[in-house]
């Protein structure tokens, strides 16, 4: 059984990863949606969005045809799912750093 204090530590730590992941994810999803209008909306980059936009295309009658809360719901999605990536990456790095540390003491 974990300590009180490794705990809080722990916590900590996925904390500031979680936030870190959702910064790369949230500036992800910012290139991904602004690709299109800088490349004069030509569909090269739309499986890119893909994840944000179906969220938007299935929740835009619930928003009221609202184009800007649907583009908001559209970059959140892909804002988590870039996220959840970056923080799957991160985690991986960081157990490989760990065990590197273990092997070289």
């Amino acid at each position: 059984m974990l300590s009180g204090k490794l705990r809080k530590g722990a916590a900590r730590i996925m904390k500031r990863m979680l936030n870190i992941a959702m910064g790369i994810g949230f500036l992800t999803s910012t290139i991904f949606m602004a690709i299109p209008s800088m490349r004069d909306g030509t569909n090269e980059w739309a499986s890119l969005e893909l994840p944000g936009m179906g969220a938007a295309y299935l929740f835009w009658g619930a928003v009221g045809d609202s184009v800007i809360v649907g583009t908001a719901i559209g970059w959140a999605v892909n804002a988590v799912v870039y996220g959840l990536v970056a923080l799957v990456i991160i985690g991986a790095l960081k157990i490989i750093s760990a065990a590197a540390r273990k092997i070289s003491n």
